[in-house]
């Protein structure tokens, strides 16, 4: 199992939801309204620095994973120039 992680801006959640469908993923843990600071730029919510992050948490098995991977990195090369997207993963082990 894996837990996969995307990170994104609030402004991508329709797309980041399609590629999970693409994916064939239903399962998910979604965090919302993140504030934060990048190489891009900050994002708090207010005037002065507009705009949030959402991340979406996936536990998935290896073939999800590899289906999720496929669909961004296609995702992200159609669009090279639309920041806002990464993704990340972790090998789980379930405690028992």
């Amino acid at each position: 199992m894996y837990a996969l992680m995307a990170l994104f801006d609030s402004e991508l959640r329709e797309e980041i939801f399609t590629l999970m469908e693409l994916a064939q993923i239903k399962n998910y843990t979604q965090f919302v309204g993140l504030h934060g600071s990048s190489d891009s730029g900050k994002k708090e919510g207010s005037v002065a620095w507009p705009g949030a992050n959402e991340i979406v948490l996936l536990i998935v098995n290896d073939e999800q994973k590899t289906r999720f991977n496929q669909v961004v990195t296609q995702y992200k090369q159609e669009r090279p120039t639309r920041p806002g997207l990464l993704l990340f993963d972790w090998h789980l082990h379930e405690v028992r």
